[in-house]
């Protein structure tokens, strides 16, 4: 049976083009001073309030999570928000984390449920695994913020911790890359890198096997409702048959000989 999903088809777009902005286009400018440095506070609200907007609605339980983390992130990072670093900044990292993990949790509970495969349900795990990359960024941010010793990096150590300075690391770990610009040395930092990159390869294993076997699965289902409604559509027509055979011979006994 067909799975229909109350917001549509397209009910992800916005999360995924807001993903995309934030990642090529506000970062990149935020890393070289050409925007504020709340710019990327306000980019990860913005996408998690486009995830929120692509949710089921169905799901009410998980909604409601989602935006009490929406609301306590937005609430703690404002704090940071042309805040000095420190202990601000450090919990709008760790916030922004919480949020951004429940809402990638409702996403996977949409991209892994039964039903055929989608637009939306690839956009989902796109989505999903973006955000992934975003969540390890606030934690090598958070760790910085605690341990400012716990990366060894190339150009030097950054003068402030930030997210954007643990984009383009989170990403090049999550997908196995490892250019080298960036080496974690505390023994929790390579716990971290250890894990993302673990989940950036099993993630995408995972993904695939279950994308296949739903496919499977919808086209095994779609078989056999035909096979059942020719089957059935069969034996109506035998026993409309009969029933004419009958009245046709009952017929024929009840003539005047």
């Amino acid at each position: 049976m067909r799975r229909v999903l109350p917001r549509g088809e397209n009910a992800l777009h916005p999360l995924l083009l807001s993903l995309l902005l934030l990642l090529l286009v506000v970062e990149p400018l935020a890393e070289m001073r050409w925007l504020p440095g709340y710019a990327m506070a306000v980019g990860l609200q913005l996408v998690i309030l486009a995830g929120l907007f692509g949710l089921d609605s169905a799901r009410d339980r998980v909604r409601h999570l989602v935006i009490v983390a929406l609301l306590t992130g937005a609430g703690l990072q404002g704090l940071a928000i042309g805040g000095p670093v420190g202990s601000p900044g450090l919990v709008a990292a760790g916030a922004a984390a919480a949020a951004l993990s429940v809402l990638i949790a409702a996403i996977l509970v949409q991209v892994f449920a039964a039903g055929r495969v989608t637009t939306r349900r690839i956009e989902g795990a796109i989505a999903a695994y973006l955000l992934i990359g975003l969540v390890f960024a606030c934690l090598y941010d958070l760790l910085h913020g605690v341990n400012p010793g716990a990366f060894l990096h190339s150009g030097g150590a950054p003068e402030e911790g930030r997210v954007v300075n643990y984009l383009f690391f989170s990403f090049v770990t999550l997908t196995t890359t490892g250019y080298g610009d960036v080496v974690p040395v505390h023994p929790l930092a390579r716990s971290l890198a250890i894990l993302e990159a673990l989940i950036g390869q099993l993630y995408l294993a995972i993904l695939l096997a279950r994308l296949v076997s739903l496919e499977i699965a919808h086209r095994r289902d779609g078989v056999g409702e035909k096979l059942r409604d020719g089957v059935g559509e069969k034996l109506r027509d035998g026993v409309d048959t009969k029933r004419r055979d009958g009245v046709d011979e009952d017929c024929r006994d009840g003539a005047p000989k």
